[in-house]
């Protein structure tokens, strides 16, 4: 048999490099998207490119892609977190509040634990809404988001008080060896949510919940504790955005949280998590959060008004929308 010449690829590796194609298509696009981004943007804005520009990015992008973690679980599982911008908001008040500006080491554990705290109870509070009380996903955090406001406005009364302890200043704008230590926790973050959704029996029970939830049950998942623990992870990641956010501006303030709650829908949809649960993966919302934190700063550069953003991850969920649903009609 003749070899094939060098550079040729064989019937074997097309085939292996159609199959690669197919299977991760959406990452794929995504991360060639995020190429494209750098050429363009670099192009017409050259000091965009820098290195210290990009970590500055990467910094963003961190925020973004730890609050799309618990997104993307949740999508997995056919559900969706709209409490997250004051679930998110609540958390980085109660941290602020209670540490009262000391940073002694007992006032910061108090407001640490009592930030994150808070973000897991009300995650599980939607959880058990969802699981036990069968309320739909998207009216059960809907309504757990106003719930929040309104706790929110009554105890800061509309005025949040205190700053950012110093640990979080330094978690938020420090570095480790000249990468900012937002960005390690992100990978910290990553490492445990890739691991979890591909490597455990708890990650494929969401898939299976996601593809069938009645299949999932009669096959043996516990479904009301897999979606109950689920939303309790997303509000943790909520939690951990909170601190990020906090420790970047050095302070709490209402409405913190409303620029993270269709921007991490985005993320999750852009790489390639099916809105209707059941596939995709925390890989592609990496490139998600990502590209979207790129977009979102062109767009400021191009001094275009927020609107234009607002509109563009609209326009991005609803197309992936009817695309996961023309698709889920092909397959039935």
């Amino acid at each position: 048999m003749q070899a094939s010449p060098a550079g040729t690829a064989t019937p074997f590796d097309t085939q292996r490099l159609v199959a690669v194609w197919e299977k991760h298509k959406p990452i794929i696009i995504a991360y060639g998207l995020i190429i494209v981004v750098l050429i363009v943007t670099g192009l017409r804005h050259p000091g965009f490119i820098s290195a210290n520009n990009l970590r500055n990015q990467l910094v963003l992008a961190s925020f973004l892609g730890i609050a799309a973690a618990g997104q993307t679980i949740l999508i997995l599982t056919g559900g969706i977190d709209l409490s997250l911008a004051w679930n998110l908001n609540f958390s980085a008040i109660l941290l602020t509040k209670l540490a009262a500006n000391e940073n002694t080491f007992g006032a910061v554990s108090w407001a640490l634990s009592a930030a994150i705290l808070s973000s897991v109870l009300f995650g599980i509070l939607n959880g058990m809404g969802v699981a036990f009380l069968r309320i739909p996903p998207l009216v059960m955090t809907l309504g757990m988001n106003t719930v929040l406001f309104g706790l929110t406005t009554y105890y800061t009364k509309g005025t949040p008080q205190g700053t950012a302890p110093n640990i979080i200043l330094d978690l938020a704008t420090g570095r480790v060896l000249g990468i900012p230590w937002a960005v390690v926790l992100w990978i910290v973050v990553s490492i445990f949510v890739v691991f979890l959704l591909s490597r455990t029996n708890f990650g494929r029970d969401l898939y299976a919940i996601g593809n069938n939830v009645q299949a999932a049950y009669l096959s043996g998942v516990s479904v009301r504790k897999r979606l109950v623990a689920s939303y309790g992870l997303a509000g943790l990641f909520a939690g951990l955005t909170a601190l990020l956010l906090v420790g970047y501006s050095n302070q709490s303030y209402l409405r913190m949280g409303d620029a993270y709650v269709l921007p991490s829908i985005a993320a999750v949809v852009v790489g390639g998590t099916s809105i209707l649960g059941g596939s995709g993966g925390y890989m592609g919302t990496i490139a998600g959060a990502i590209l979207i934190t790129l977009v979102q700063s062109l767009l400021t550069i191009e001094n275009r008004p927020r609107a234009d953003q607002q509109i563009l991850f609209g326009v991005i969920v609803l197309s992936m929308l009817l695309i996961y649903g023309r698709e889920s009609k092909v397959r039935g």
